[in-house]
C-alpha cells in the first residue's frame, strides 16, 4: 500500500509542476480562462521549491506519510519520506533515481526516459494536448482545478488546489482508475530561495555499509 501510494505522490507531483494540458471547450469562459492563466504563471515561474507534506490515502485513513520535497530546475529533484517509510526518490541531472532502503537496492532510470523529465523542464502551459482539463472552480478561497489524461480518462484524474491570496500551489488530490484518493497538503511551502545542490547528489549507502564491513574485517 505504502509503495502504491508513494508512485501516485510522485504522479502527482510530476503533473502538477510540469504537465501539459488541453481544456474542454465548454470551460474556455473569460473567467476560466483567467483563473488557468494566473495558475499557468504560478506554476511556470517555480525555478526551486521546497515543501513539507503530509499524505493521506482513502483506502488507509489511519496512516498519514510525511515528508519533504526538494526540486531544482532544470533536472534535479529530491522526495524524501520521514521514518518509518525507507524509499527515496532522486534525481541528479541525469537519472530518476529510486533507492528503496529497506532491501538496500537503488534503481537508476535515465531521467529523459520518466515522467519526472516533464517535472523537472522549464515552464508550465495549458495548451499541449496530452492532458485535458474537465473542471474548473472558484471555491472560497481556493482555484481547483482537475485534469484527466486524454487518451485515457480512465486511469484516473489530479484536482490541484491553489490558494487565492496569496496565490500558492497547496494540494492536490489523486483519484485512481479504481477510485482511490491520495491527497497531498504542503506547508512550509519555500519558492526560488537558494537550495543545497549537495541534495541532488546521490550517495548510494551501499557503498557505505561495504566499506564498513571491509573495515571491520580489517580489524
Amino acid at each position: 500500500m505504502i509503495k502504491k501510494t508513494l508512485c501516485l505522490f510522485l504522479f502527482s507531483f510530476l503533473f502538477t509542476l510540469q504537465a501539459k494540458a488541453d481544456v474542454k471547450e465548454e470551460l474556455k469562459t473569460p473567467e476560466n480562462t483567467k483563473i488557468l492563466t494566473s495558475v499557468e504563471h504560478l506554476l511556470s515561474s517555480i525555478k526551486t521549491f521546497e515543501s513539507n507534506f503530509v499524505q493521506y490515502n482513502s483506502l488507509d485513513e489511519a496512516h498519514l506519510l510525511n515528508g519533504t520535497f526538494y526540486l531544482s530546475r532544470p533536472n534535479k529533484m529530491r522526495l524524501i519520506y520521514k521514518p518509518p517509510v525507507q524509499l527515496e526518490f532522486i534525481a541528479d541531472g541525469n537519472s530518476l533515481i529510486y533507492l528503496d532502503k529497506s532491501l538496500d537496492q537503488a534503481t537508476h532510470i535515465p531521467l529523459n526516459e520518466t515522467p519526472a523529465a516533464l517535472l523537472l523542464k522549464e515552464g508550465f502551459r495549458f495548451s499541449d494536448p496530452d492532458f485535458l482539463v474537465t473542471d474548473v472552480r472558484s471555491v472560497l478561497d481556493d482555484y481547483e482545478i482537475t485534469a484527466v489524461k486524454k487518451d485515457n480518462p480512465s486511469l484516473g484524474s489530479i484536482t490541484l488546489v491553489v490558494s487565492k491570496n496569496p496565490m500558492k500551489l497547496r494540494q492536490w488530490d489523486v483519484v485512481d482508475m479504481q477510485g482511490v484518493k491520495t491527497s497531498v497538503a504542503l506547508y512550509n511551502i519555500k519558492q526560488n530561495i537558494p537550495v543545497d545542490e549537495t541534495l541532488f547528489k546521490f550517495k548510494d549507502p551501499r557503498i557505505k555499509k561495504k566499506l564498513g564491513a571491509l573495515n571491520q574485517r580489517g580489524k
